[in-house]
């Protein structure tokens, strides 16, 4: 099954600030038998080993209980059910043991995907490794997690398609996303490097120079035209990018983010951030 609004997040990244095996994924294009472009996670299974019998692979979820992955691949599990699930043999680590993974959509409304990694335990046995929620992700050639933001603050202070607009030549980079890496058993994300500290910060910069925008209150959605997510996005990469270090974080919010409503900003930038940690084992 094709999500086919993945094409919507990928489009608004820049590779200018990507690392490069993000630069190298994105300059390939897959097609099908049809001739139809293969979305991202198409491409990553097509490339996996399949699984010989969905009955007899058994599955070790994170508390502990076992499902086989056919119960699994039914909706019948209360932690792993949706749709357009994809689930294939890897070797994620480049150890010579493949993983089992296995993608699933819950079908609600702009959210949310899962990516679940289970580790080999022995033959047909996978205990849970790790997993990601809600973040648009995407896999490189290079088994790497492309881990996007924008699901988490769709609705920072405003419409989930609402974005920040600058048209001039030297509007803010996109920066939306940061990079995963499977390894023995845990995802680590792979740190910035100086350019997009610096892409953050020049971001950040230019924003602040924008005028103060009053929310307006719409069904009990706070609105501005994306200017606030915009700061999120920025944020959120620089947290998981430069050592998840609240504090470093707070500074920079604090020396860019100078509107009246900063306290309700901080607090509420906080509080997503603090549950897409707990909901992602990175």
């Amino acid at each position: 099954m094709k999500l086919l609004t993945r094409f919507f997040l990928i489009s608004i990244l820049s590779f200018s600030i990507l690392p490069a095996s993000a630069k190298f994924y994105f300059q390939q294009q897959e097609q099908d038998t049809t001739g139809d472009i293969l979305d991202d996670l198409e491409v990553f299974f097509s490339r996996c080993d399949t699984v010989a019998d969905q009955a007899k692979t058994t599955l070790i979820k994170k508390n502990g209980k076992t499902v086989s992955l056919q119960y699994a691949l039914r909706g019948e599990d209360d932690d792993i059910s949706g749709i357009g699930q994809q689930y294939g043999l890897k070797d994620m680590d480049g150890d010579g043991i493949k993983e089992l993974v296995l993608f699933n959509f819950t079908g609600g409304a702009h959210c949310c995907d899962e990516l679940y990694v289970f580790k080999y335990v022995s033959p047909g046995k996978y205990r849970y490794a790790v997993k990601t929620f809600a973040g648009d992700v995407n896999i490189t050639p290079q088994n790497e997690i492309m881990y996007h933001f924008y699901e988490q603050y769709g609705y920072f202070f405003t419409c989930f398609a609402c974005q920040y607009e600058d048209t001039t030549d030297t509007a803010p980079i996109p920066v939306r996303s940061i990079l995963l890496r499977y390894d023995k058993g845990k995802l680590k994300v792979i740190p910035g490097d100086t350019e997009l500290k610096n892409t953050i910060n020049d971001n950040l910069g230019k924003l602040r120079e924008q005028p103060y925008q009053e929310v307006v209150n719409t069904e009990d959605i706070n609105f501005d035209d994306g200017l606030r997510k915009e700061f999120a996005l920025n944020l959120a990469v620089y947290y998981f990018s430069f050592g998840k270090n609240i504090n470093n974080t707070k500074a920079l919010f604090d020396k860019y983010y100078t509107f009246p409503d900063a306290k309700e900003v901080w607090k509420e930038f906080r509080e997503i951030l603090k549950g897409i940690e707990s909901d992602n084992d990175f």
